[in-house]
């Protein structure tokens, strides 16, 4: 039998866990600082600058900086339900530097899949940062880039396995986005 604490750290890790972004509401906000981990954690952008925390209603918007290697971008946070308590939202990059032009066009190889051990890292990171605990282990396949492939992901915590649900949501270019929905019960 777990802990209670081992308990708790689990229960706390599948709250953190679901759509594509989830925050627990303090109030009726979630705090500037945890989105901005959420904008780290999911966009892969190196800095993170929300102006205020984001209110926790339906359809309620917040502009937040960030930067990443190709310079600065806008991200837009946009409230899309709310589940006992937890607030869930969408992020959407918008603006950013644009790529100069070129004389001639470079050629970008195409991204086939993502490997499962960055498929894997991204769910680590993203669960951390949400959740504020890690979990022990995350194991993933190769991720299709294509809109709309689905894979099936373990993630281990406190003796317990689970399984994620990681589909691709966007590929631009070399990048691949994706939601992850992790199980609600889990085996020993």
């Amino acid at each position: 039998m777990n802990p209670p604490s081992s308990r708790h750290r689990t229960a706390a890790l599948l709250a953190g866990a679901c759509g594509l972004a989830l925050l627990t509401a303090c109030g009726s906000v979630a705090p500037a600082d945890s989105v901005e981990q959420q904008i780290v954690a999911q966009l892969g952008a190196v800095t993170a600058d929300c102006p205020d925390d984001l209110d926790g209603t339906v359809g309620s918007t917040l502009t937040c900086a960030a930067t990443d290697g190709d310079g600065p971008f806008d991200v837009t946070v946009t409230v899309t339900s709310l589940t006992d308590g937890d607030i869930n939202f969408e992020m959407e990059r918008v603006g950013g530097a644009a790529a100069a032009p070129t004389a001639e066009p470079a050629a970008e190889p195409a991204v086939d899949v993502v490997d499962g051990a960055e498929v894997a890292q991204s769910v680590f990171d993203q669960l951390t940062a949400t959740v504020g605990t890690e979990p022990d282990e995350v194991a993933c396949p190769d991720l299709p880039a294509e809109v709309g492939a689905t894979v099936r992901c373990d993630l281990t915590a406190d003796a317990e396995t689970y399984g994620v649900t990681v589909t691709t949501t966007s590929v631009d270019g070399g990048q691949v986005a994706f939601d992850i929905a992790v199980d609600e019960a889990g085996t020993s």
